[in-house]
C-alpha cells in the first residue's frame, strides 16, 4: 500500500474521532440542563403548595375566630335579653287592697282598687291577671266566678308586660255588684299576682252577688274612667 493511500485513513479515522468526542459533549451538556430544569420546576412547585397551605391554615383559622366571636356576641345578647324580660317570682310580690283616693260605688256597683307591690331586690316584669278566690267567715272558702275585661268603672288596658322596680307597684280595678241576687258574704279574699299558687290574703267584708268579680289586667296606674 501507498503512504498516500495509509495517510488519507489515518486523516479520516480522527476526524470520525473528533466528531464522536464533540457529540458525547453535546449530549452531557444536554442532560445537565434538563435535570437543572427540573429540579427548579420541583422547587419552585413546592413553594406554591406551601404558600396555598399556608393561606388556607390562615383563612380557615380567621372564619373559626369569627365564628366564636359571632357565637360569643349571640349569647351575651341573649342574656340581656333574658335579665331584661325576666318574671316577678310570685314570693316577692305582696297583693293589697288600695281605693287610691277614688270611690267607685255607682248603681248597685261597688269597686276597688287591686295593687301589687314587688318586694324583691330586683327589677322584674309582670303582666296578665290577677287570680282571686273568696273567703268566708274562718277563712271557709266561697267558690269563686273571676270575669277578665272591663269593669264598670274602668276600661280593660289589655294584657301587657309591667316592669316593676323594687318598692314599684301594679294595679287592678276589681269591681262586683249588690243586687241581692246570690248573695255571697265574704270576709277575706285572696289575690294571687301572678295567678299561681302563691298568694295574699286580705280583709274583704262584702256582700255581692253570686260570688262574682270583673277585674281588669295588670297596669302601671290605676285604671278608672274619666
Amino acid at each position: 500500500m501507498s503512504h498516500h493511500i495509509l495517510n488519507r485513513r489515518i486523516r479520516k479515522a480522527g476526524a470520525a474521532a473528533l466528531i464522536a468526542a464533540a457529540s458525547a459533549v453535546a449530549l452531557t451538556a444536554c442532560g445537565s440542563n434538563d435535570s437543572s430544569s427540573d429540579a427548579k420546576g420541583s422547587s419552585s412547585s413546592h413553594a406554591s403548595s406551601s404558600a396555598k397551605s399556608s393561606q388556607s391554615d390562615a383563612s380557615i383559622h380567621s372564619q373559626a375566630g369569627n365564628k366564636s366571636g359571632k357565637q360569643a356576641a349571640t349569647l351575651g345578647s341573649g342574656a340581656d335579653k333574658a335579665q331584661a324580660t325576666s318574671e316577678c317570682q310570685p314570693g316577692t310580690l305582696r297583693g293589697t287592697l288600695d281605693s287610691a283616693g277614688t270611690s267607685q260605688a255607682e248603681m248597685n256597683h261597688r269597686g276597688t282598687f287591686l295593687k301589687v307591690t314587688n318586694t324583691g331586690d330586683e327589677t322584674c316584669v309582670i303582666s296578665g291577671y290577677a287570680g282571686l278566690a273568696l273567703e268566708g267567715a274562718g277563712h271557709t272558702a266561697i267558690k269563686t266566678t273571676a270575669r277578665h275585661g272591663s269593669t264598670y268603672f274602668a276600661t280593660d288596658p289589655g294584657t301587657h308586660p309591667i316592669t316593676l322596680a323594687p318598692g314599684k307597684s301594679a294595679w287592678a280595678d276589681l269591681v262586683w255588684t249588690t243586687t241581692g241576687a246570690g248573695t255571697a258574704h265574704a270576709k277575706y279574699l285572696q289575690i294571687s299576682p301572678t295567678g299561681s299558687n302563691s298568694h295574699s290574703t286580705v280583709a274583704f267584708n262584702h256582700d255581692l252577688d253570686n260570688s262574682t268579680l270583673s277585674l281588669t289586667a295588670w297596669s302601671s296606674k290605676p285604671p278608672i274612667n274619666g
